[in-house]
């Protein structure tokens, strides 16, 4: 049977640790998404509204599309920057998860689990001890009683000759 792993998220503490780290990743890089992709588009509709722009005479289709465009503009610049504070509020949020989380379980919890750890190690050596003594006594014991076995059947053997040769 495999051993198991232990679970790193044995205590509340650790949970919340772990748990604030995976949201800081994700966050950090749900940010660089959002800003990547409105980017994009902002640099897909730079070309358009400098040549609309550029137009001395536009028609109102082009008036219309300059119009769609710049605010398409504006919605994503506002929208990257309302993501990317919501975001930075969820970093922060996590960074003191995170900070909290490791603090009072490396000051309170594992100092408890350390001491657990090393008495259930001291008894473990009692008990090996405890096996070595109760080992050699039954070898002492065994090593008694050889020479006594030995003995008697030798002269059980002698006293059966003796018997029969008469």
């Amino acid at each position: 049977m495999l051993d198991r792993v232990p679970v790193p998220t044995d205590n509340i503490y650790k949970f919340i640790a772990l748990f604030s780290l995976v949201v800081l990743v994700f966050s950090f890089w749900q940010m660089i998404s959002v800003t990547t992709a409105s980017n994009a588009i902002v640099m897909k509709n730079y070309p358009e509204i400098e040549e609309l722009k550029s137009l001395d005479v536009r028609t109102r289709a082009q008036e219309a599309k300059l119009a769609v465009l710049e605010r398409e503009k504006e919605v994503v610049v506002k929208d990257r920057k309302l993501f990317v504070n919501i975001l930075s509020g969820v970093i922060a949020f996590a960074f003191f998860g995170i900070i909290y989380g490791f603090w009072v379980w490396r000051r309170e919890i594992q100092p408890m689990v350390d001491a657990q750890n090393k008495a259930q190690l001291e008894l473990l050596q009692l008990q090996v001890e405890k096996l070595r003594l109760e080992n050699k006594k039954l070898e002492d014991s065994l090593r008694v009683d050889e020479p006594v076995q030995s003995s008697v059947t030798g002269g059980l053997t002698e006293l059966l000759k003796v018997v029969f040769s008469k």
